[in-house]
């Protein structure tokens, strides 16, 4: 850790918060900055996010040892009118993360919102998506895609086949399997239905879950442990989002009732989280302790990131209230990467940095949070900040500062937007003066982190991006 020490040096006050969208078009003249980690950085505010993206709605299920998240893809500056190319992240530790392109083939053209947990069933995975605003099967051969029509066609516009249900308001579905194998689905307003065996239409009427609270209700969520079964709903929303639920010792259908502490989820003020709201409700294989999967209502709008927190049960079944925390579950399994990052809490420079933005609260005046894009918050290790270039710079590259010569073996770069793709260019130097490449690609690649192998004796790294958004939300050196 003494690489550390020569790292963390002279603290640069970052420029006050400006009421703008972050996605809004704000010129800023690219001139050089540099910070070291910020005294009163975004980790306050945005915590230890699961994941390195802008994610909402997420579904996280345990096969075979490896986790797999399904998620909206969140943050594309067009609000509900646009979603991001789907993708399926995973991770062996639940604590490094990564995607390798779309889920879908590349004439994929809907859009596409709250992915259910897959299923597998007759020797396929199956996933029901909220596409173009209907609930709709997909199937794949593999927990990654790719996702195609149960008839085998790819999945577009063109021929898109809704679920046979009734599609009013129909979004948010999530699928639970008992231990008897039958299928249920559950989604907004309430609905459940149980399945046909081949998972393509309903068994039956649909329902409504007699819940104790009313009004609107999205991103349910059933399961079932130690013979009771679950039914999780939401309601309000933006900072207002929480959750509650329902008990069933008999069956998926009921009869439910409802604990006396019902709600589990809501905003903390005193911890910062507000609207903790569509998520899941998962244990990993071999592990009695549950976790809460959940979007945040962070930086208002549909710019959400997820965050994960325990959750735990009393005697009788119930459950207690979740303690929210943003500060992030760890690992739940031996870490994947055991050798320390070189690059944490360095210096770090770039050609610009974007102005920083003050999130506007929608009906809480608490919600008191400024964004910031220092150079330096890439190198916190906390997936919830982020480096940003100026909307201006054309020609926007980012630089660490290593403190002195190290031997580095590989380099990752988790950039912001990861599924539109990029291409960069990235090099080396021992004096800050004369480089050499170490890595990058000139195609636009669509995944996260973008991974460069080469033993070479440096203390400078710079990143170009050639295509693609320019901004870093981790960069790791080992």
């Amino acid at each position: 850790m003494k690489h550390l020490a020569t790292c963390l040096t002279t603290l640069v006050l970052l420029a006050a918060g400006h009421d703008a969208s972050p996605a809004a078009a704000q010129t800023a003249t690219p001139a050089k900055t540099e910070t070291a980690l910020p005294a009163d950085n975004d980790i306050s505010n945005f915590g230890r996010a699961l994941i390195p993206d802008m994610l909402a709605d997420p579904s996280i299920v345990d096969i075979e040892g490896t986790f797999y998240c399904y998620a909206t893809t969140d943050g594309w500056g067009q609000g509900l009118a646009a979603s991001g190319t789907p993708v399926v992240w995973k991770s062996k530790d639940f604590l490094n993360w990564s995607f390798e392109g779309s889920s879908f083939p590349s004439d994929f053209d809907l859009k596409y919102w709250a992915p259910s947990s897959i299923v597998h069933k007759n020797g396929r995975y199956y996933s029901f998506p909220t596409l173009d605003g209907k609930i709709t099967a997909v199937v794949a051969d593999a927990p990654t895609g790719p996702f195609l029509a149960p008839d085998g066609r790819h999945v577009t516009r063109a021929i898109l086949q809704p679920f046979p249900i009734e599609q009013k308001h129909s979004i948010d579905a999530e699928v639970f399997v008992d231990d008897n194998g039958h299928a249920y689905m559950v989604w907004a307003l309430r609905r459940m239905a149980k399945l046909k065996p081949d998972l393509l239409s309903p068994d039956g009427p649909t329902i409504a879950v007699p819940t104790k609270r009313q009004g609107y209700t999205e991103g349910p969520f059933l399961t079932k442990r130690k013979g009771i079964y679950y039914f999780f709903y939401t309601l309000g929303g933006s900072e207002s989002y929480q959750y509650a639920y329902m008990m069933s010792r008999t069956s998926p259908l009921g009869p439910w009732w409802a604990p006396e502490q019902d709600i589990i989820s809501t905003t903390d003020h005193k911890e910062k989280v507000f609207g903790p709201g569509h998520g899941c409700f998962f244990h990993p294989q071999g592990s009695e302790q549950w976790y809460f999967v959940y979007l945040e209502y962070g930086r208002g709008g549909t710019t959400r990131q997820i965050y994960a927190d325990k959750m735990n049960f009393n005697a009788d079944g119930t459950i207690q209230p979740i303690k929210l925390t943003k500060a992030g579950v760890g690992a739940v399994r031996p870490e994947v990467e055991t050798s320390p990052n070189l690059a944490l809490g360095c210096r770090a420079m770039a050609s610009s940095t974007r102005p920083n933005y003050r999130v506007r609260p929608r009906a809480d005046q608490t919600l008191d949070r400024v964004e910031t894009y220092a150079p330096a918050n890439a190198l916190d290790h906390s997936n919830g900040t982020r480096w940003l270039a100026g909307t201006g710079d054309t020609n926007a590259w980012w630089q660490v500062d290593l403190g002195a010569l190290r031997d580095i073996h590989c380099t990752e770069a988790y950039f912001v937007k990861p599924a539109a793709g990029h291409a960069y260019r990235l090099e080396w130097s021992r004096d800050g003066q004369t480089w050499q490449l170490y890595g990058g690609h000139d195609a636009v690649i669509c995944c996260s982190p973008h991974r460069d192998e080469k033993s070479v004796q440096a203390r400078y790294l710079k990143l170009t991006l050639l295509q693609g958004e320019p901004g870093l939300w981790e960069f790791r050196v080992y």
